[in-house]
This record gives structure tokens, sequence and C-alpha cells, in this order.
């Protein structure tokens, strides 16, 4: 799918705003934020522009997608190694940053103001490309890891109307450099889209523990290290039920494969949902479902993720995690470090997947220690709602009628 550029007005539409995100999580995140801004307004016009991919998540929001958007090989993970960034170039990868310039121009006429969720260059094409009000959302930096640079700084006080960074600490950092940063929620804790519906076969009084094995395809290799660690804690936990929550663009077939590769078995289930699957060895039964991510966490006691973003809203909604490096290039022993300062103490980081296991058990076991994780972890990222509460800072901002007056 791509966007259109649409050039039927010759001024900007004053209820016509322009979402920027740079990045698939971005634009769910910047999908988020539309729909709480759709429900707060009147006749509001939302556009969307997704710089990294082609958006396809947008589809589930009240937005257009328009410019230019086009698949890389790399996935928008060009950082993460020069034969990603080469694989990218050889794609078309200049050309596609051409054009997309080239269409931010042709838009500058027919909006009136910018959102830019993501990094930093996000916000650069707002003010480089549009020179129209600006609002940032910095999703991609927590001062809890690492702050933003000088310049990045620079560019929020000389062309930002309003910041709204991700944690408090950050939004107090940036406002004592000049920036107009405030505090309201974090996007994260309003993408989980609980279903309310219960989790099929879990019997009263079971613990229920969620396994977020990541969102790539290096989830297939994290999964059985994963099943190491449920081995671990069943030996001292036997009355535990296991929840994987298996991102929609991976193969419920394949992560069931290789757990009965494992010595798993398939078991009967009684669902509605098509995307789920109950497997088993001995009394330990583990459900792998797709689409039930916010069902999965609101059931869950405790999580073990080796997931960025998943990892994240799961200590936000007070469920501890527990966390180990795995052996793909993204959920390394540097990522988790740095999500450990991210999170403090809401997760565990473990050397591997049997001190994982034990570490699980020694939470579980502890309730006090449950206690303080839970709201260290509600502490860094938030209460939900921070959308709507953004969606009413920006209609206060642009001095647009809402829906509530």
């Amino acid at each position: 799918m791509a966007g259109t550029i649409l050039k039927q007005r010759s001024g900007a539409d004053s209820r016509r705003v322009l979402l920027i995100s740079n990045g698939h999580g971005e634009d769910l995140l910047a999908g988020v934020l539309a729909q709480a801004l759709d429900r707060r307004c009147y006749d509001l016009e939302l556009w969307a522009f997704p710089i990294v991919g082609t958006g396809q998540v947008y589809g589930r929001f009240p937005v257009k997608v328009v410019g230019v958007q086009e698949e890389m090989p790399s996935g928008g993970w060009i950082r993460q190694s020069w034969t990603a960034l080469w694989e990218d170039v050889k794609a078309g990868f200049l050309r596609l940053t051409w054009r997309q310039w080239q269409a931010l121009k042709d838009l500058q006429s027919q909006i009136s103001y910018t959102i830019a969720v993501g990094d930093i260059y996000a916000l650069y094409l707002a003010y480089r490309y549009l020179a129209k009000p600006i609002v940032f959302v910095p999703t991609a930096k927590s001062d809890y890891i690492r702050g933003h640079l000088a310049i990045e700084k620079y560019l929020m006080r000389k062309h930002c109307e309003l910041v709204l960074p991700r944690d408090k600490l950050t939004a107090a950092n940036l406002r004592r450099s000049g920036i107009p940063a405030k505090y309201v929620g974090n996007l994260m804790m309003d993408a989980i889209f609980p279903s309310g519906q219960g989790l099929p076969g879990i019997s009263p009084g079971e613990a229920v523990i969620g396994i977020l094995p990541g969102s790539r395809e290096e989830a297939y290799t994290n999964i059985p290290l994963l099943s190491i660690t449920i081995d671990e804690i069943v030996r001292e936990w036997p009355r535990t039920f296991f929840a994987m929550a298996l991102a929609g663009n991976l193969s419920l077939d394949k992560a069931a494969s290789i757990l009965l590769q494992g010595g798993w078995q398939a078991a009967s289930l009684a669902s509605s949902h098509s995307k789920e699957a109950l497997l088993s060895k001995g009394e330990t039964r583990l459900l792998i479902a797709q689409g039930r991510f916010g069902d999965i966490l609101q059931a869950s006691h405790i999580c073990l993720g080796l997931a960025g973003t998943a990892n994240e809203q799961a200590v936000g909604l007070g469920r501890p995690v527990v966390a180990f490096p795995g052996p793909g290039s993204q959920f390394t022993r540097k990522f988790l470090a740095a999500q450990k300062r991210l999170l403090g103490d809401a997760l565990v980081a473990a050397e591997g997947p049997v001190a994982a296991g034990h570490a699980v058990l020694e939470i579980l076991r502890d309730s006090d220690r449950y206690k303080v994780m839970a709201a260290c972890g509600r502490e860094r990222m938030g209460d939900p709602g921070g959308a709507d509460r953004m969606a009413a800072e920006l209609i206060d901002l642009w001095g647009i009628p809402s829906k509530r007056q």
C-alpha cells in the first residue's frame, strides 16, 4: 500500500493535521493519538505520512495515509548494521528518501498542524519541509537510558510548540533546557487493546505467566530457550499456566512446530478464536495466541519477555518482567542492559533461561518484592489514558472546538 499526495485544495484546511511517524511502532502510537483526537474533535481531518514501511497499521485508525511509502529489506532497522543499510540502498532507499522529501513539500500547503512521532528525524522532516506549527512526541529516547543530544534539544527549542516525552524524568530535564515539554502520559499504555475476554484453559487458582518472545523473526530462536525457562519453573511451581503472545506477523504453526519438536504435545482447546493453539508437556499447558496480547497481559501475574515494547507495556500494567539475552541480533545483552535502565526494578535481567526460571520463582514467592516491582513499572511507564490527555493538550494549544465543550 502506498499513500497518495492530495492537491485538491489550494489552501490549508484549518482542521487538517499531518502525523509523521518514522517506524512501525511509531505508526501504531501515532494512530492511537489520532484516534484520541478524532474522539474529541468535530470534523478533524487526520492525515498520516509513515516514513518506514507502508503504514499498514494505520488501517485500524481514522486517518488517511498520504505521501510515498515503500517496504525496504531492513524493515527500518538500518542502524543495526552496515549490511542492513547496504541492502536498503540497493533496494532504492536513497531514491525513496528523495521522493518522500518532495512529497512533504507538496503537502505543505494542504495542512495546518504537524505532529512528529518518533525520533529526531521525524522532527527534522516536519520543520524542514512543512514549516507548520509542530508538536513532537519523542518516543525513541528516555533520560533513564540516554538523554537527548544538544543538537536535538536545540531543534526542539527552536521549532516545537510543544514536546510530549514518554516519562516525567525526560520532560523535567527538557524543561530545564528551555524546551516547552510536558508529560501527560505514554502512548504505549494505550496501545495494548485488551478484548475483555478471558483466556481459555485456565483452571482456578493457577498462576498465569505471560511469554513475550519478540515480534521479529528471531522470536523463533527465542522460543526453545523460553521453553527451558518454563521447565525450570514447573519443577517447583507445577500449577502454572503459560500464555505466549505471538505477533501477528509471525506464524503460529511454525511457533507450535518448534515447541512440538522440543517435547510438547498438541492439546484440545475449546475457543472461539482461530489463531490459538494449546500445547502440553505433562501437566503443564501452554497457550499460543495471536491477537490476544492485551488479554494475555491482563491475565498474567508475571511475564517472561525477550521483547522491546511488549516488555515495557507489561511492566506498565504492573506485571513484573524477567528477561535474558537472546541469540539474535536484537534482544542482545546490550539491549537488555538498556531496557533494565529504562524499567528499573520492574525488570529482572537474568543471565540465561535457567536463571530466568529461578528469578520468576523468587518473585512469585516474595509478595513484597512483587508489589515493589509492580509499582516501579507503573511509575516508569505511566497510567493508561495518555493519548486522550495528549489530544486535550493539542486541541487547547490549537484552539480547536472540542466535542466535549
